[in-house]
């Protein structure tokens, strides 16, 4: 069957697409590559370094110390950033905030890492196997499996081959029900592209929560991850939750160590930065 062709703008001088389109900065998978092992030497460096370094970077409280982690943490926010930029639209580069994501997060890792083997124990020590984790499947995501899902997205995979009717009649209700809510979500949106963004969960919770939940069913029905291998199909959320208990240890951590310095001391010495406490 053929499919008519949609129609198309004619295409803009060079001149005028250099002029209207914004640059698209990227970062390769050898670059990508470099950087953590640029991490890993660094880290490996200073760890041999440190029996010969000044007491400050033997105390994760001292000055030095929690200067990194504050600067660290916030660095390490700006993954946060990247995934707002890119699922509200508010940037119009989302690769940009790509590389100020990687950049950022590996001189964030550093910082927290250094303060955090200071005393490696309790939630330094958990944010520290978060933020392993979070690089793993980061580097996994972008190295191995790129190729792949970009492979899947132009593929016909499983969850477009035929299925039982009742299965079809089902999905077709969920896809009418899905249509029904998008007019009071998103009247401009169309069905087949759209996905709920931040903005949707802040203007209408509760249509944005019904919606989800259809499109989750939706997907069970046409067994969207059961069409691809495992990995392919659940990195991208284990990045996800190791990024959100990485941030809850991480606001945990801050708010006890700053509120409740005598409970985190134990009847020793309270010699860092705090609000509460003597």
């Amino acid at each position: 069957m053929r499919v008519p062709l949609k129609e198309t703008a004619l295409p803009a001088r060079a001149g005028e697409r250099d002029h209207l389109a914004p640059e698209r900065p990227d970062l390769s998978n050898g670059a990508l590559i470099r950087l953590v092992i640029g991490l890993c030497i660094a880290l490996i460096v200073y760890l041999l370094l440190k029996p010969l370094l000044p007491e400050d970077f033997h105390r994760p409280g001292s000055p030095v110390l929690q200067s990194a982690a504050i600067l660290g943490s916030v660095l390490l926010l700006s993954p946060f950033a990247f995934a707002l930029g890119k699922r509200t639209g508010l940037s119009l580069v989302p690769n940009r905030l790509y590389v100020v994501h990687v950049m950022a997060s590996t001189v964030g890792m550093f910082f927290v890492a250094i303060h955090a083997v200071a005393d490696l124990q309790g939630p330094p020590l958990f944010m520290l196997v978060c933020l392993v984790l979070l690089i793993v499947t980061g580097v996994v995501g972008r190295v191995r499996l790129s190729a792949p899902m970009a492979a899947t997205f132009g593929s016909k995979s499983a969850a477009f081959s035929p299925v039982p009717p009742r299965v079809k009649d089902e999905i077709r209700d969920i896809i009418r029900r899905k249509e029904a809510l998008l007019q009071r979500l998103d009247p401009q949106a169309r069905e087949a592209l759209f996905s709920v963004t931040p903005g949707h969960w802040l203007r209408a919770p509760g249509l944005s929560l019904a919606y989800q939940r259809l499109a989750l069913r939706e997907a069970k029905l046409t067994g969207l991850r059961a069409s691809v291998p495992p990995v392919q199909a659940y990195w991208r959320l284990f990045h996800i939750v190791f990024a959100w208990a990485f941030l809850i240890a991480l606001v945990a951590h801050v708010v006890v160590v700053t509120f409740m310095p005598q409970y985190v001391a134990g009847g020793s010495e309270i010699y860092w930065w705090r609000l509460g406490g003597r």
